[in-house]
């Protein structure tokens, strides 16, 4: 536990009240602000897009704003370590906000889709460093015993962003004025800005010799790159493209993790996808369990308007059931202690996979009602171990990088979604969606979805039993 934190001192009851209360107070409104800035601007952007290209054009560019958003947020967020350590917690996580309300602004005022697409690069480098620098304060701040709950605090922000984001631009795409939904945010991010400035702790610039910590630029350089080859994924329907794109993405990225290990201002935490080691183990949960729920929601609206007749709006909140029922697991075993914590845990993972089948069997022939409780499973199961799981990891964090720890959590749930969505529609594509969106074209390709994510719960819940086994032989609890 960090020895500036306000309220490390002992006090074992976990309450909700805590998190709002006293001096947690204020960091709980100023995490979760961090948070729902950055998931309200990642919804919105797709339902502004089509007003968008009518205003300025640049239809051929239509996915670059959205896709250079996850790979701004991606640098941003790997960026977190380096950042803090040149400019302090503060400073930091300032910058972090002055960069997101800088790249608001351009956005608003882009002339053209070019200038739109750089602005959002600016908003994902500023949106990643928000949101790692704020799951950073939980490993700060938080006592372990309420970071189980601040957490589900966090999955409700997330929760409600999934349901208005896509609402909140809908009103200015309906009236026409896309970039209102810009400048909407602009007064949060101001507000997020002087909250920062006034109430979080400055901590000390760690100079290490030099006037500041050497900057990780190729690091953060292949980090892009990997990533961008990620998002021309969706850019071409060749399928030898794709794979060695996705290939190339996957030697950048990991060439980076194994020079970020080699180095003395690492950008994650030490043993980092080791999978021996509880923070190595939960990193590799945190990338299964997101690769199993991208595959399992990319298409669902799709496939729930062609095989199951159901309205666009209607398969939008059918598909949203999945991000609810994450939001109830998470809220609902957040003050789960001992022996409940491994039945949160390894039960999530069960419940993922029986979620994975259901989708598997009844997606493409229905019942439309298990379909939903095949959502349901999957969501419940993710939102009763996720929570526990990062919290016990920055538990078993070295002394020091408990803020690191905390603040690639983020970083690894955005990687799962990039390549997740790669993998996702290379399969779609094998199986003839990129011909055409026909019911018997969406069938197949839904089953085959389906069937790979099958295996994909599978890994995530064995990699949920090793990083309980590497808990336990860690903490010696039982």
């Amino acid at each position: 536990m960090n020895s500036n934190n306000p309220n490390s001192q002992s006090d074992a009851q976990a309450t909700w009240k805590r998190l709002f209360t006293g001096d947690l107070m204020i960091y709980s409104i100023i995490l979760n602000l961090g948070i729902l800035l950055f998931a309200v601007d990642t919804f919105v952007i797709t339902t502004i897009m089509p007003t968008v290209i009518v205003d300025i054009g640049g239809t051929q560019l239509y996915a670059w704003p959205v896709m250079i958003f996850m790979v701004g947020a991606i640098v941003g967020a790997a960026a977190t370590g380096p950042v803090r350590a040149n400019f302090g917690r503060r400073n930091g996580y300032v910058f972090a906000g002055v960069l997101f309300l800088i790249g608001n602004l351009g956005a608003a005022y882009a002339p053209n889709i070019e200038m739109l697409i750089a602005w959002r690069l600016l908003q994902g480098l500023g949106g990643g460093l928000i949101i790692s620098q704020s799951y950073g304060l939980i490993g700060d701040f938080y006592p372990p015993e309420l970071r189980t709950r601040i957490l589900s605090i966090v999955s409700t922000t997330w929760g409600v962003a999934t349901v208005f984001g896509p609402a909140f631009g809908g009103i200015f795409a309906e009236f026409g004025s896309w970039r209102g939904a810009f400048w909407a945010i602009v007064p949060l991010a101001i507000i997020f800005c002087g909250l920062v400035w006034r109430h979080v702790a400055h901590s000390p610039v760690d100079k290490s010799g030099g006037m500041v910590v050497n900057f990780p630029i190729t690091r953060l350089l292949l980090f892009a790159l990997g990533i961008l080859c990620v998002g021309l994924t969706s850019q071409t329907d060749n399928n030898v493209y794709r794979v060695s794109l996705i290939v190339a993405a996957i030697a950048m990225v990991a060439y980076a993790m194994i020079r970020d290990a080699k180095s003395s201002n690492r950008m994650f935490p030490k043993n980092t996808l080791i999978l021996n080691t509880t923070v190595g183990s939960s990193y590799w949960f945190l990338l299964m369990f997101t690769f199993t729920f991208i595959v399992a929601i990319l298409y669902a609206t799709l496939y729930l308007q062609i095989l199951h007749h159901q309205t666009p709006i209607a398969a939008a909140y059918i598909s949203a059931v999945l991000s609810f029922t994450w939001t109830i697991g998470a809220l609902l075993t957040a003050s789960w202690k001992g022996p409940a914590v491994k039945l949160a845990v390894l039960g999530g993972g069960v419940l993922i996979v029986l979620g994975a089948i259901g989708l598997t069997l009844f997606a493409v022939k229905g019942p439309l009602v298990l379909i939903i409780l095949s959502l349901s499973s999957m969501g419940f199961g993710i939102g009763t171990s996720n929570n526990h799981v990062i919290a016990l990891t920055i538990e078993c964090a070295e002394k020091g990088e408990e803020g690191l720890v905390a603040s690639s959590v983020q970083t690894m749930r955005t990687m799962g979604l990039a390549f997740g969505s790669a993998m996702a529609g290379l399969l779609a594509n094998i199986a003839g969606l990129s011909e055409g969106t026909g019911p018997e074209t969406v069938a197949r390709a839904v089953d085959l979805l389906n069937r790979w994510d099958i295996g994909l719960a599978a890994l995530t819940l064995l990699s949920l039993l090793v990083f309980y086994y590497n808990y336990n032989r860690d903490k010696r609890l039982g």
